[in-house]
């Protein structure tokens, strides 16, 4: 009996394991590297006159980690702030 519950147990941990992982790479992958580099890259292009990236838009996969890592943080950054400015705009109103 114990061994039934056992696998019973073990088979809900793998499920659980597979949601766990599923989210780190919905919140790593996408929320972080896609939407952070969309919206970095323009900031970063405008800030340094075009010069900086060097990839296009579309070459993310292309460019360096330093690159990917500094263009998607700071896109990440410029959301929330937008975020922050609409909420106390709203609230305020």
């Amino acid at each position: 009996m114990e061994e039934l519950a056992e696998g019973a147990f073990k088979g809900v941990l793998k499920v659980f394991s597979l949601v766990v992982r599923s989210l780190i790479w919905l919140i790593w992958e996408f929320c972080f590297e896609t939407i952070g580099w969309y919206i970095g890259w323009p900031v970063f292009r405008t800030l340094s006159f075009g010069h900086y990236p060097e990839n296009s838009i579309n070459d993310q996969d292309q460019a360096s980690l330093l690159t990917n890592l500094l263009v998607s943080l700071v896109g990440v950054i410029v959301l929330i702030g937008i975020a922050t400015m609409l909420a106390i705009l709203v609230g305020a109103g």
